[in-house]
């Protein structure tokens, strides 16, 4: 394995002061931070699109943009498979910034599942021919593969993100090499400090030499019975470092 593009810390939320997620982000200019976006939760006037846009004002100001995915869910989810952005993402989606004209927001995951309705695999993969300066992911698992199949077919640029739980945070019992050679694959699934080093082992062993994958951290990064689900600030950064510590153990930069 070459190297880890991105250590991803998921569904940080409005609790999260802005200055603390971004301590997070400059540990290293790998983390990123995935947001989740969906009805209800990041209409206009909401309290995370609030959080989400000083976050975006303060990167702005920064010398190197901050790494944030928006992992887009539900209904929202759905229409952008349509090739139809709610009036907030495309908001988020065009959001430049104003000195160097790239986007804010440069990868966006659809969340695809099996409530996900009106799949259009040719407006999706014109949607990603026409932003080659935005990334495109889609989770992997046996329930989706077939739509992953038919949107590999159309030529269309998208990354995996092997999840084999849907979401739910289960580390699987046996990771997968890269599904399809010409799509970044990053991986997720119960990770977090305490079993990083150990299932980068695993995954590495399963990678090309020269292939870069990233990691996809959330439900182990959340605090034990808190309700709402809220993240852990101290184990968001345990993950971190451990993803740092074994990369410096493995000689990869």
């Amino acid at each position: 394995m070459k190297n880890i593009r991105y250590i991803t810390c998921s569904d940080l939320r409005e609790d999260i002061p802005p200055e603390k997620a971004i301590e997070l982000l400059k540990i290293s200019d790998k983390v990123e931070l995935g947001i989740q976006a969906h009805p209800g939760a990041m209409n206009f006037g909401t309290p995370r699109m609030k959080w989400l846009v000083e976050l975006l004002t303060i990167s702005q100001k920064l010398f190197k943009p901050l790494n944030i995915a928006i992992h887009v869910n539900y209904d929202w989810c759905s229409d952008f498979c349509r090739g139809i952005l709610a009036g907030e993402l495309r908001y988020l989606f065009f959001s430049e910034n104003k000195d160097t004209g790239e986007p804010l927001i440069k990868r966006w995951q659809l969340n695809i599942g099996d409530k996900t309705r009106g799949f259009d695999a040719n407006k999706l993969s014109q949607i990603t021919l026409n932003n080659p300066d935005r990334e495109f992911i889609f989770p992997y698992n046996p329930g989706v593969a077939e739509l992953i199949s038919s949107l590999d077919k159309t030529g269309a640029a998208f990354s995996l993100l092997f999840d084999q739980s849907y979401g739910f945070g289960i580390t699987p019992q046996q990771w997968l090499p890269p599904v399809y050679s010409n799509h970044p694959q990053g991986y997720a699934g119960g990770l977090y400090g305490d079993n990083i080093s150990l299932n980068l082992d695993k995954i590495a062993k399963l990678v090309p030499e020269d292939y870069e994958i990233w990691i996809d951290a959330e439900g182990k990064l959340m605090i034990p019975g808190a309700f709402p689900r809220q993240f852990d600030l101290d184990r968001g950064k345990d993950y971190i470092l451990q993803t740092l510590k074994w990369l410096e153990n493995n000689k990869i930069r």
